[in-house]
């Protein structure tokens, strides 16, 4: 993985992808880029709205996985969800069951790490409509962003 210097050189749309990229199964420090880019004279508020839809761009491509899977299909990409599944079954069980009972709201923590990709593709597989999961992981995952940009912004 590049260091920040090198990602915070393509600006506003590296921001972009790599977020994009962090909302789906690949581990980047979307944040980390996101501090640089602060650092480095770009607009708190802007970036934080760029990292933020990116990031929820990501974590369609998670739900739309869920939702694919629940359906029976997948191909390769589904026989490695139940591999993933049978080795963390446990917890997603929990995170399903979680859903099922708090519904859409509880995408919120989508923001967390490792086990916020874990709601995400439930929220697929049980099937949260389009809209509230856009709404709530938006949420979450802006309230994440904005954290990392204030914390950036008042240390400057």
């Amino acid at each position: 993985m590049p260091d920040a210097s090198f990602l915070s050189a393509w600006g506003l749309p590296g921001l972009f992808f790599v977020a994009m990229l962090a909302g789906s199964v690949v581990p980047v420090p979307s944040e980390a880029l996101l501090a640089a880019l602060i650092y480095g004279g770009a607009p708190p508020m802007l970036a934080t709205g760029v990292a933020t839809v990116g990031n929820v761009l990501g974590a369609v491509s998670l739900y739309l996985l869920g939702l694919w899977v629940a359906r029976g299909g997948g191909g390769a990409l589904g026989r490695w969800y139940a591999r993933r599944r049978e080795k963390e079954g446990p917890r997603m069980e929990r995170v399903e069951a979680k859903l099922r009972t708090w519904g859409a709201p509880a995408l919120v923590m989508s923001w967390m790490p490792i086990i916020g990709d874990a709601f995400v593709i439930a929220g697929g597989m049980v099937g949260v409509r389009p809209l509230p999961f856009v709404v709530f992981v938006t949420l979450g995952k802006g309230l994440r962003y904005a954290f990392v940009a204030l914390s950036t912004a008042a240390a400057l």
